[in-house]
């Protein structure tokens, strides 16, 4: 039987590179001893109890029926005033909109705005799952590659040099994912001024955003007017440990938001009551975990790190934010997929392979932060084990 091209364009490298980590996963969940660090969630530590009270209070209260597609107003308002209050771009529950998850807000985004003969601008590395996310509407895929030697950090000469009459969008990812790269305002601004001068808009993915210092916080919605071109995604995923709660948000212009729930009403019509509930208390009230999981990643990184940095074959780049270190294995004779295979099968650590983060990704692992720094340390051990073995 015959099926649609969109199944080719949601398949290949950025699907395969989870396979070690599902593999190590399986072996977890059947009882081994395996560190899990392919993955970007603190497995060891549990959504705050005010939140998971909030969510249990609903459930109990009845809240458990049909709720508006575009979010629940409490939950739309808080995330405005949150939005405005980290931007200063003023914006109302009206630019809100409630998904499952920042995956899935980036994903109805594309559908509304590209379609075949786009073009989307994507700086690499970027996030394996980026690729399908954008082409799926029958869009093009435009790599720019950021170098290992500029700390991955974004080039706008780059950007520029890559824009053409087909170029509908440029998506941008600070803290990055996998590198961790932060972009600073000026690059930011650039890109923005891009954007203005060719009309394309620019999606700006900040899930990683609340868990960087404050001094460090960029959004490019802090130069744009709502109703222009700038998109706002996030979630509580990383800020608040609720990444199986599945709740993300798109912040942007007006028209965008109708559009958005046009699609929700015939892809998902709602998230659970109870989960939005929980997701307001979060937003609303808790402005503790975001400092606590950025000391944490911030120890580990350090712990990490200081392991690493002079182990012959790894040429390591410390990241700047988010949850991972990236490590080039170049200069040792096997692949990224076959290290971190080997890795997995031999000494129990589950590592993420960057083949699918774009071509500039061969060659490089990204290392999860997200576990105690006792197993990171238990981890590296067994990775300089591994990487003596190989030399």
């Amino acid at each position: 039987m015959k099926y649609a091209s969109l199944t080719e364009r949601i398949a290949g490298d950025s699907v395969d590179a989870w396979d070690v980590h599902y593999r190590g996963m399986a072996r977890l969940e059947a009882g081994e001893d395996i560190i899990l660090l392919s993955v970007g969630q603190e497995s060891d530590e549990t959504t705050p109890e005010p939140i998971v009270e909030a969510a249990v209070n609903s459930l109990r209260a009845g809240r458990h029926h049909y709720t508006p597609v575009e979010g629940i107003a409490s939950l739309r308002q808080a995330i405005a005033e949150r939005h405005t209050a980290q931007t200063g771009q003023l914006v109302s529950e009206k630019n809100c909109a409630v998904f499952a998850g920042a995956q899935n807000a980036l994903f109805a985004v594309s559908q509304c705005l590209l379609e075949p003969g786009d073009e989307v601008i994507l700086c690499e590395p970027y996030y394996t799952t980026y690729p399908a996310t954008v082409t799926a509407s029958g869009a093009t895929l435009v790599s720019v590659p950021c170098n290992a030697e500029d700390r991955f950090q974004i080039n706008p000469a780059n950007i520029a040099a890559c824009i053409t009459e087909n170029t509908r969008v440029i998506v941008i990812n600070s803290p990055n994912n996998p590198t961790g790269a932060i972009y600073t305002r000026e690059q930011v601004s650039e890109v923005v001024e891009l954007c203005k001068k060719n009309n394309i808009w620019l999606i700006s993915d900040e899930v990683y955003q609340p868990i960087v210092p404050e001094e460090d916080r960029f959004s490019a919605a802090n130069l744009c007017d709502i109703e222009t071109r700038c998109i706002t995604v996030s979630s509580v995923s990383k800020s608040h440990r609720m990444t199986g709660w599945r709740v993300g948000w798109v912040v942007g212009p007006s028209e965008l938001i109708d559009h958005l729930y046009n699609l929700s009403t015939c892809m998902s019509y709602g998230l659970p009551p109870f989960i939005q509930d929980a997701a307001a208390e979060a937003v609303k009230h808790d402005y503790v975990t975001a400092e606590i999981v950025r000391d944490a990643m911030a120890n580990r990184r350090d712990a990490l790190v200081s392991r690493l940095k002079d182990v012959p074959g790894l040429k390591l780049f410390s990241a700047e934010g988010g949850m991972f270190v990236v490590f080039d294995i170049r200069e040792l004779p096997l692949s990224s997929k076959a290290f971190a295979t080997g890795l997995l099968e031999q000494h129990d650590v589950a590592v993420l392979p960057c083949d699918g983060f774009g071509a500039s990704g061969v060659g490089l692992l990204r290392i999860s932060l997200c576990v105690s720094e006792e197993k990171l340390v238990v981890a590296a051990g067994r990775i300089v084990e591994y990487v003596e073995s190989i030399g």
